[in-house]
């Protein structure tokens, strides 16, 4: 049995690989994903129960300007399912609140999903309007301790990225000194990088050098 739920698995994974350039993951309710993967035995699974990378969570003050910003700088756009554009304003859900960690059910968020056309990396982007939560971005350092330090993506040239990047409207590079970069080739490896942040604290590393794999987000 456990070699038949990997089997479906894979059979779901290549699938989706496979249609990559399509403008839509499948619907939930059309995986061909067996509930109890990872759970047949008594012990869970967590390399079976795992299936997939669904999305980053930012959450923004403006959504229109952050979907401009993620566009602009990174080549996001605009997702689609098969219900239409990912873009859901003024929910209200109960149960989406109480999932939330807002137990009195009591919601109120836009919420609008971007997709990367080549790394199928998606977005969702929130924007509260109730409960409101803290305000501040907080910009943190490379070594600094706590949370996920930097997102990285593979890019064809670290340092034309760089120079374009250094030029784009609210985009801060982690150290804003005029001797920050160009990136440097980290010999004897060909690996580059460099890191910057986004206007929500959200760190990047701009790598150039490593195999490219095959993400896929699978928000739908």
């Amino acid at each position: 049995m456990k070699n038949l739920n990997i089997a479906i698995l894979l059979v779901f994974i290549v699938g989706c690989s496979q249609n990559h350039d399509s403008v839509e993951p499948a619907r939930a309710t059309d995986l061909v994903v067996n509930k109890t993967l990872g759970f047949e035995n008594e012990e869970p699974d967590p390399g079976l129960y795992v299936v997939g990378i669904s999305h980053l969570n930012i959450v923004v003050e403006d959504i229109e300007y952050a979907t401009e910003f993620y566009q602009r700088t990174l080549g996001f756009v605009q997702a689609h399912n098969a219900r239409g554009v990912m873009d859901y304003k003024g929910l209200t859900r109960e149960t989406f609140a109480r999932d939330a960690g807002f137990l009195d059910g009591k919601v109120n968020v836009d919420i609008r999903f971007l997709k990367h056309p080549t790394a199928g990396l998606y977005l969702e982007l929130m924007k509260y309007h109730l409960p409101v939560g803290s305000q501040e971005v907080l910009y943190r350092k490379t070594n600094d301790v706590g949370g996920i330090r930097h997102v990285a993506l593979e890019v064809s040239n670290a340092e034309k990225v760089f120079e374009f990047l250094k030029q784009q409207p609210d985009v801060k590079m982690i150290n804003e000194s005029s001797q920050y970069g160009p990136p440097e080739e980290l010999t004897p490896v060909t690996i580059t990088f460099f890191y910057w942040l986004d206007p929500w604290g959200v760190q990047w590393e701009m790598e150039e050098g490593r195999p490219i794999g095959n993400l896929r987000g699978i928000s739908g």
